[in-house]
């Protein structure tokens, strides 16, 4: 029995799954034809108009790695849109170097692990997976007339989509696409529709904090290997990829002139009466200080992680039909301590009144060379009483994932159906600590009993730390879900590093009488009276929005799904809380980290079981 669950493990790890699905389709003639070729071959057929591609994959030396199998997705640019190429550039390609004819290929080559992308996996915002040069490549659709085209990067037109070959899929685009080279406030500059925005934005000088595109002190924890096995037991190891480079990567939402035009604000002193009324007046002579409220008022507009607008919220199918209009998450900003709420269809701080903050999305996804720029609906403030009394006082469901900018940033997060990770305890820093006895893999699968479709699987005599979101003050609940099933071990729970009750026991299922779980058809008041006595011993059934999408199941009704109640907690201030777990069983026995909960204890008693 214990063999034929870890192959069952085992075979999960290898799915082939995808996240996306099309919520666009294009209605154009140019569908798929199989050619029997490879995506070299298929370059180097003059039919294709593609010659000059295929110069530049043979001089490149990329000609051998695109003749071989693979999973390879070619964007690959026409000999009429090279010669607009050079023009524009003031070159020839006789002026082009060895190492810019590799990057001209690697920009429109992406190499990926279980699947090639063809155009009904596309939807508005970034590709799943980024090219070879570690850009990510995003998609848009214009109208044109009766058909939708399909752009990449807002400015190479798909003129004929879904060649398939032998080793990916060639899509044949019109102009050679060039990812962004400037930084966030050029690209907000360069924009010409927030110019109030940008000009409060430079005058903060935050975007000196926001110039890198890698952390250089970042130690490559396994140089000339893009796998490592991790053995748990002599039975049982996985290969898992590793991270080479540590990327950062940031997300910037901002107001057009006409959204501040709209709500009375036409310039700096303007902008600046706003944020003293929502910030304060400390420092007001110095806009480069933290505590000045124009400072504040940008800050809140930046995320420490690069997001195209389809990157947001979780898309993928863990999430019941009946409960998609809830899918919700929690981002710290640049302003320190300081929650945004996004939900379905990226509404930023919905209040109970309906209204929210949007995101105007065709004037988004702005790309730099380290992140996004998305334009508002409206003004976005941090309303100290709106935040605690209203959109952040509920039930706040965080994934794992989504606490590191790090997962994010580095295309773990929701991007590792197939492919599994592990990392180094360098890279995710202060937001997940571990101490090097334990084993740690990231992986995902669309037939697990997971939130998000994802988890953290963490074995070995682990001890680790995860940073959770500051929450406003108060007194909350916290609580941890998971799956139960026999090879997971016992573990000692911490928070802010003081032991929480007894050691808790991840193999017991809901039918232990240790948690008293009864399905809720069972029972005469669908499951109210026995949510009661499993409270009372400190668990409480998983989230009835939860489905696992491979079987259909959700996890509310599955024995094997719940949630341990770590504690009650007050707290006075705005600041981090840590949650801490530590292995007190045994070295091959196993930590499931996959979501937290912050439920404010006002909230308990009108709860529902979502």
């Amino acid at each position: 029995m214990k063999t034929k669950a870890i192959f069952i493990v085992f075979t999960l790890l290898l799915v082939q799954g995808f996240f996306l699905a099309c919520d666009e389709k294009v209605q154009e003639d140019a569908f798929y034809t199989f050619t029997g070729e490879t995506v070299a071959s298929f370059c180097e057929n003059e039919e294709n108009n593609l010659s000059i591609f295929a110069r530049l994959i043979d001089e490149s030396g990329a000609h051998p790695l695109l003749s071989v199998y693979g999973h390879f997705t070619c964007f690959a640019p026409t000999d009429e849109a090279f010669e607009t190429y050079f023009k524009d550039e003031g070159i020839s390609y006789e002026d082009l170097s060895n190492e810019e004819k590799k990057k001209i290929v690697y920009d429109h080559i992406i190499k990926g692990i279980t699947m090639e992308y063809l155009s009904d996996f596309f939807e508005q915002g970034a590709l799943p997976k980024s090219n070879m040069n570690d850009r990510e490549l995003s998609i848009s659709f214009v109208d044109e007339g009766d058909k939708q085209a399909i752009l990449v990067n807002n400015s190479s037109k798909i003129l004929s989509k879904d060649n398939e070959v032998h080793n990916g899929v060639v899509h044949i685009v019109n102009r050679v696409i060039k990812p962004s080279i400037n930084d966030l406030l050029s690209v907000v500059k360069d924009a010409g529709y927030f110019r109030l925005f940008s000009e409060a934005f430079e005058l903060t000088h935050l975007i000196d904090s926001m110039m890198a595109d890698y952390d250089e002190s970042y130690t490559d924890p396994s140089p000339g290997n893009d796998q490592v096995t991790i053995v748990i037991s002599p039975e049982l190891s996985y290969t898992v990829s590793v991270i080479h480079a540590k990327k950062l990567g940031y997300t910037i939402f901002a107001e057009t002139d006409e959204v501040f035009a709209t709500a009375g604000i036409q310039n700096l002193n303007d902008l600046i009466e706003l944020a003293k009324e929502y910030y304060g007046t400390e420092n007001l002579d110095d806009y480069t200080h933290r505590n000045n409220p124009l400072n504040k008022f940008i800050s809140y507009h930046i995320l420490d992680r690069r997001m195209a607008t389809n990157s947001i919220i979780y898309s993928g199918g863990n999430t019941a039909q009946h409960a998609m209009d809830r899918r919700h998450e929690y981002y710290e900003t640049f302003l320190k301590m300081r929650l945004i709420e996004i939900k379905a269809g990226n509404k930023i701080n919905t209040l109970n009144d309906g209204s929210y903050v949007g995101v105007n999305e065709e004037l988004s996804n702005l790309d730099a060379k380290n992140g996004y720029v998305h334009a508002l609906t409206d003004v976005l403030v941090y309303d100290e009483y709106a935040m605690i009394n209203d959109v952040l006082n509920k039930r706040m469901r965080i994934d794992a994932y989504a606490i590191p900018p790090q997962l994010t940033n580095n295309n773990i997060r929701w991007k590792n159906v197939g492919e599994s990770f592990t990392i180094s305890p360098e890279l995710c820093g202060e937001s997940f600590q571990f101490n090097p006895a334990t084993k740690i893999i990231f992986w995902a699968s669309n037939g697990w009993d997971d939130h998000q479709g994802d988890e953290v699987s963490i074995r070995g005599w682990y001890d680790f730390t995860l940073r959770l979101p500051p929450v406003p003050p108060g007194t909350y609940e916290i609580r941890f879900g998971y799956n139960a099933v026999f090879w997971r071990g016992i573990t000692q729970l911490f928070i802010d590093g003081e032991i929480c009750g007894i050691p808790v026991d991840l193999k017991i299922t809901g039918d232990d009488p240790r948690v008293g779980w009864i399905a809720d058809n069972q029972t005469m008041d669908n499951g109210e009276e026995n949510d009661k006595m499993m409270r009372n011993r400190g668990y409480m059934k998983s989230g009835n929005s939860i489905i696992n999408e491979g079987w259909g199941n959700i996890l509310r009704n599955s024995i094997n799904d719940l949630r341990v109640i770590v504690g009650t907690f007050s707290f006075t201030e705005y600041d981090y809380h840590y949650f801490r777990a530590k292995n007190v069983e045994s070295e091959n026995a196993e930590f499931h980290l996959d979501f937290i909960e912050y439920v404010p204890v006002s909230h308990l008693a009108v709860e529902d079981k979502e």
